[in-house]
């Protein structure tokens, strides 16, 4: 079978991106679109999203099915649960789900949205994905969120009885002024509410964003770069003694069938497809058998009129390399605890195995210093971080991959 071949018997996911915030927080790098004064036209950017959705699966409605659905943004949880509804199922009428799909919606901890969690099960979403961030109330104004920690908390409760064993909420670290010890308690807190998934991210500062100018004009001190370290490993360490695995990066599950499959997808190399502004995707072309990927339009106004006027809002489309496939690969592959074997890498690659691909005198080293581990059976290699490399695997991966991709 072919490369592309291959590749099309891989799952195929679905993100819509819903762009409205009713607040812009100082460190988001997402695109967003604040709700209009006039308010939001709820039915427009609906007729958008599946006038773009006909238009994106039609092609790939013969042999696949729908692993996942993610409703991400923005602040999905600020659609109308009928209109949720409408788009899965639309989906659904041209590429079947599967009878496991898994569908998630991003919610805002705040009354108004997690009020609507009901709606929203019964329109089909099935796993709940709450942006609680921080418990600290002093953190939360600062940063433009409109909720408390106690709401964060409450909202993760309410949810848990919605979509029980189905809930995950996010938790950042690195807030200026926080100490290692309010980190360590503020965890251990929501720890408590927790369902049997949750994602820990280091606060990053992205150009372009309030947070980026503050800390450029010396506004906010973050906490120093070894602080910062203690409070990933301390992470770690709590949520493993609390029974999740850490098994990416940012992602920690109390069981196996509690993972992201949605987010799996992506760090397993398989395809997806995104409609709504500025939403990406990966695929094979199903008349080309060419690996494709797409962007969408940024701006909300103009991919809106861009869908009605095309039935799409693409910003560009381009052909992947098998350079960059095999890239992308190693790349997501190894953002994972269970890293990555040839039978997966060679999907992308040709028949070529892992060790013919990368420094291998680097795999060799950082194998010897305990950061990767490097296994063949039968002649097939799997290449995986340990603990200590996943915490450093973005520097690792310059050193292991071929030169001119580094």
């Amino acid at each position: 079978m072919s490369i592309a071949g291959r590749l099309q018997k891989t799952p195929l996911s679905l993100y819509v991106h819903w762009p409205y915030c009713t607040f812009l927080c100082k460190f988001c790098a997402f695109s967003k679109a604040r709700v209009p004064q006039q308010g939001i036209d709820h039915s427009r950017i609906t007729r958008a999203l599946i006038r773009e959705l006909q238009t994106v699966l039609a092609p790939h409605k013969h042999d696949k099915q729908l692993r996942s659905i993610y409703f991400g943004g923005g602040t999905p949880s600020l659609s109308l649960p009928r209109h949720v509804g409408q788009i899965i199922e639309q989906a659904n009428m041209l590429v079947p789900l599967a009878t496991d799909a898994e569908i998630t919606l991003e919610s805002n901890p705040t009354l108004a949205e997690t009020s609507k969690m009901r709606e929203f099960r019964a329109a089909g979403v099935t796993r709940c994905s709450i942006g609680v961030q921080t418990l600290n109330d002093q953190t939360l104004a600062r940063m433009g969120r409109l909720h408390t920690g106690a709401d964060g908390l409450e909202a993760v409760d309410r949810a848990r009885e919605v979509f029980p064993g189905k809930v995950t909420f996010d938790m950042i670290f690195g807030f200026s002024g926080q100490t290692l010890q309010q980190w360590e308690n503020e965890l251990n807190q929501a720890l408590n509410h927790a369902d049997k998934h949750l994602s820990v991210y280091q606060l990053t500062v992205e150009p372009g964003t309030p947070l980026f100018r503050d800390r450029r004009a010396n506004r906010v001190l973050l906490p120093a770069d070894d602080v910062q370290t203690q409070m990933y490993e301390s992470a770690v360490e709590i949520c493993r003694e609390r029974g999740f695995r850490h098994y990416e990066v940012s992602s920690y599950s109390a069981q196996p069938d509690a993972e992201s499959k949605h987010n799996k997808g992506y760090w397993l190399g398989q395809q997806y497809l995104g409609v709504g502004p500025s939403a990406h995707s990966r695929f094979v072309h199903p008349g080309s058998g060419l690996r494709m990927a797409a962007v969408r339009i940024p701006d909300t106004a103009r991919w809106m009129q861009a869908c009605e006027k095309n039935g799409h809002g693409t910003a560009k489309e381009t052909v992947i390399s098998d350079t960059a496939a095999m890239q992308e690969m190693v790349v997501f592959g190894l953002r994972m605890i269970d890293g990555i074997a040839d039978s997966r890498f060679q999907i992308v690659s040709g028949g070529r195995s892992l060790d013919e691909y990368l420094c291998m005198d680097k795999v060799h080293q950082f194998a010897e210093q305990g950061y990767l581990v490097w296994s063949q059976m039968s002649g097939i290699g799997h290449l995986a971080p340990t603990e200590r490399g996943l915490q450093v695997i973005d520097s690792i991966l310059v050193d292991i991959l071929p030169e001119e991709q580094a």
